[in-house]
């Protein structure tokens, strides 16, 4: 079971220069604080850089609208992001993709990760997810924003928003296009669902990097190079407007089995 690039270089490109150009500079803005959050000695001073533009994209993203959750005020959010602990689990997810692969269909964490085990990676990830949904939101109870936020910050993996949702059907995988995605806080399915994508995203990373890298250079963005958790969170969310026969990205398992479980 995994991902495969279907589109070429120039529909990959065009899908990166058609999506949202304000949505691209809110990534890129947040990204500059976050390597210098993740990087440097932890100080209030690098939680409140990080955290103005973490909110702005937030809310540029669509919190505070439509029933989404609102965000808190940017000191209470970097007091949170003071906390060692969430520094901590964000700096070895955002280190960790390199090391995640699919092998014979099992989800495998290669030698020198920040994680020992793919338990301990989908404990850190869920952990991290709850803790940026109590640092950064108000009455937060999807998986949505606690994800852009983890995304913004580490860039590891996409966020299940509804375009997201609906391009990761597109390709076949099963079991995430619903209205409703509660955050997890204990393993579960829905838990498996979130932990498992990245995965198979690096096992894709890894056979297809060529036609990737060529996209993005082709592209206006060429700051997406080594952003591949950010670059499949555009190319999805493209792909919701997309059939499957136009498809950029499909996805295969075999039948029976269900592709987050191992």
């Amino acid at each position: 079971m995994s991902f495969s690039v279907i589109g070429e270089t120039g529909d990959l490109a065009r899908a990166i220069d058609e999506f949202n150009a304000q949505y691209h500079e809110d990534y890129f803005a947040v990204r500059t604080q976050a390597t210098s959050y993740l990087t440097e000695p932890l100080s209030f001073l690098s939680a409140h850089g990080l955290a103005g533009p973490l909110l702005a994209a937030l809310k540029s993203w669509g919190a505070g609208k439509r029933g989404a959750p609102s965000c808190k005020s940017i000191d209470t959010a970097a007091q949170a992001l003071c906390e060692p602990a969430l520094q901590g689990l964000l700096k070895n997810l955002e280190n960790s993709f390199q090391y995640l692969d699919v092998i014979e269909g099992r989800r495998v964490v290669k030698d020198g990760a920040p994680f020992a085990t793919v338990a301990e990676f989908d404990d850190g990830l869920i952990k991290a997810l709850n803790m940026l949904a109590d640092a950064l939101l108000v009455g937060n109870t999807n998986v949505t924003y606690p994800m852009k936020a983890l995304l913004l910050i580490t860039g590891l993996t996409p966020a299940y928003d509804s375009q997201v949702k609906g391009g990761l059907a597109i390709a076949g995988v099963s079991g995430i296009n619903k209205t409703r995605y509660l955050l997890p806080r204990v393993a579960c399915g829905d838990a498996k669902k979130i932990c498992a994508l990245p995965f198979h995203i690096a096992h894709c990373v890894a056979h297809s990097r060529r036609v990737l890298d060529a996209a993005i250079e082709t592209s206006r963005y060429p700051m997406l190079r080594g952003e591949y958790g950010r670059l499949f969170d555009v190319l999805l969310f493209v792909q919701r407007g997309r059939t499957p026969q136009t498809a950029l990205l499909n996805f295969t398992s075999s039948i029976g089995e269900r592709w987050y479980e191992n």
